[in-house]
C-alpha cells in the first residue's frame, strides 16, 4: 500500500535520532534460508515469568507462515535473556542491551535486525492462540489497503480486554474526561464511551483507530514510511498512540481481526515500578503527547486539568474512596508529586 506523506499541522517537540544497536550477546539461531513472512519483535524487561509461555505459543500461532523471532532484552535483572536464548527456536535471535532503552527503543532496534514482510509487535506477557499469526498475515495479504491488523486479546479469565485494547485517538475532550475522573464518576458519558469503543462489536472485522501495541502486525513498508516509534515516550506509554496518530495522518488504517486471538496478562511490567513513578511517567508522557499533537492553548487547558484531577484524587484518597491496591499515604504523595510537576510543566520537557 502507498501511504501519503503528510506533515502534521501540530508541532512536534522531538526529532528521533537513530539508535545504534548494542553488541549482541548470546546465541543467534536465525536461519537465513528462504523468505520470512513475519518478523516477531518481542521487547523484554524482567519478563522471566512470561517469556517462555509466549515463545512456546508462537509455533502453533504461526501455522504455515515462516517466521523469525527477535527478542530484545532491555537489560533485565532476571533470567529473561537466558530463557529467550535457550528457547530452542531455530529462527530466534536474542539481543541483550547494555541499558534499558524503553519499549520504543527496543522495538526500533529489533526492527532494524528483522527481514520479514510483516512485523508483529508482541508483548512477552501475550500468548497467541493457534493460527492467529497466520490469520493476521492472511488478512493483510488479502487487504492490501490495510496498514496493520490486531488480534482480539482476552484476560486470563477469558473476558475480552475491550477497555485495555481499543481506544480512539485522544482528543482534548476525551483526555479531560479521563483526567478529571468523569469516566469513573459517570462511566456512561458519551465522551468516555466513544473514546473506549464501548459500542464495538468484537465479533466483526472493523477499523480501530488506536489499538494497544501489545499485539499488532504491521506491513514492513508501512513501518518504514511512518518511521520509528518515538523514543521520547520512555520507558513506555503513548509511543503506540503516537505511532497510530502518525499512521492515520499518512492515510493508513488498522483493523481488528477477531479470528486471531490470544491471552494478555496486563500490567506485567508494572510490578517492578513504584506506583508514584508509574503515574509520574504516565502523566509526563500524556503531556508530551499533547505537546506534540495539540495546539498550545489545548495543552495549557490539559495541564490545568491534570492539576485539578490530582486534587480530586487526593480528596478521594483522603476520604478513603480510592483504589484499595494503593496505600493512602503512597497515593497522596504520588498525586502531590504529579501536581507539582504539572505546575512546573515538567520543567518544560522537549
Amino acid at each position: 500500500m502507498n501511504l501519503r506523506k503528510r506533515r502534521p499541522a501540530q508541532r512536534s517537540t522531538t526529532d528521533i535520532t537513530p539508535v545504534e544497536l548494542p553488541s549482541v550477546s548470546a546465541h543467534q539461531n536465525r536461519s537465513t534460508h528462504g523468505p520470512i513472512d513475519v518478523s516477531i519483535l518481542i521487547v523484554t524487561w524482567n519478563s522471566a515469568h512470561w517469556i517462555a509461555s509466549c515463545l512456546e505459543a508462537l509455533e502453533g500461532a504461526s501455522g504455515s507462515r515462516t517466521t523469525e523471532v527477535i527478542v530484545f532484552d532491555n537489560a533485565s535483572s532476571d533470567s529473561s535473556f537466558s530463557l529467550a536464548s535457550s528457547a530452542g527456536n531455530a529462527r530466534l535471535r536474542a539481543i541483550l542491551s547494555e541499558r534499558n532503552r524503553g519499549f520504543a527503543g527496543g522495538v526500533n532496534c529489533a526492527r532494524r535486525e528483522s527481514v520479514g514482510r510483516y512485523l508483529l509487535l508482541l508483548n512477552p506477557d501475550c500468548e497467541l492462540d493457534a493460527g492467529s499469526i497466520e490469520s493476521l498475515a492472511a488478512y493483510l495479504d488479502l487487504h492490501e489497503e490495510v496498514a496493520a491488523a490486531v488480534p482480539l486479546l482476552r484476560g486470563e479469565d477469558g473476558t475480552p480486554q475491550r477497555e485495555f485494547q481499543f481506544r480512539r485517538l485522544p482528543t482534548l475532550g476525551s483526555t479531560l474526561a479521563e483526567v478529571l475522573l468523569l469516566d469513573k464518576i459517570f462511566p456512561s458519558n458519551r465522551t468516555s464511551a466513544s473514546y473506549r469503543y464501548r459500542e464495538l462489536d468484537l465479533t466483526q472485522v472493523q477499523q480501530i483507530e488506536q489499538p494497544a501495541a501489545a499485539a499488532m502486525m504491521i506491513r514492513r513498508e508501512v513501518a518504514e514510511t511512518v518511521g520509528d516509534l518515538d523514543e521520547q515516550f520512555a520507558p513506555a506509554w503513548f509511543e503506540d498512540v503516537d505511532f497510530c496518530m502518525r499512521l492515520r495522518n499518512q492515510g493508513g488504517t488498522i483493523h481488528l481481526v477477531p479470528s486471531a486471538s490470544g491471552v494478555h496478562r496486563t500490567g506485567s511490567s508494572l510490578q517492578y515500578l513504584e506506583y508514584g513513578l508509574f503515574i509520574e511517567i504516565w502523566y509526563l508522557n500524556l503531556f508530551r503527547y499533547a505537546r506534540k499533537w495539540f495546539s498550545s492553548g489545548r495543552v495549557e487547558v490539559l495541564r490545568w486539568a491534570i492539576i485539578v484531577g490530582m486534587a480530586l484524587r487526593i480528596a478521594v484518597t483522603v476520604l478513603g474512596a480510592g483504589s484499595g491496591t494503593v496505600k493512602r499515604n503512597t497515593g497522596i504523595k504520588s498525586y502531590c508529586n504529579v501536581m507539582k510537576k504539572a505546575f512546573s510543566r515538567w520543567n518544560d520537557p522537549s
